[in-house]
């Protein structure tokens, strides 16, 4: 009987809580225009010449490497000055 009773009292007790609580805000001020969730990136193209993979930022010059190809099997190799997407069971490069 006397753990009924506790049990009818935290019911209680907790659906006058449940009731009290809001989610608006307290003042009737305007709510400021919220931050969008996504921002812009940049985004570069990455180009090779004679000295490798690169893209330019102002007049300063970036190393990169191009976007990996869909696949399995591409790694990053340089033979000599060239370097790039490198099929290990084809062999070759991706161009």
């Amino acid at each position: 009987m006397r753990s009924g009773l506790v049990c009818a009292a935290v019911l209680a007790a907790a659906t006058l809580w449940a009731g009290t609580a809001s989610a608006a805000p307290i003042s009737g001020t305007p709510v400021p225009p919220s931050q969008p969730l996504l921002s812009k990136v940049a985004t570069f193209v990455c180009v090779r010449d004679d000295s490798g993979w690169h893209y330019m930022r102002g007049h300063r010059r970036v190393s990169c490497r191009p976007v990996r190809p869909k696949g399995v099997g591409w790694g990053w190799h340089c033979e000599g000055r060239r370097c790039g997407w490198w099929h290990r069971h084809d062999r070759r490069f991706y161009d």
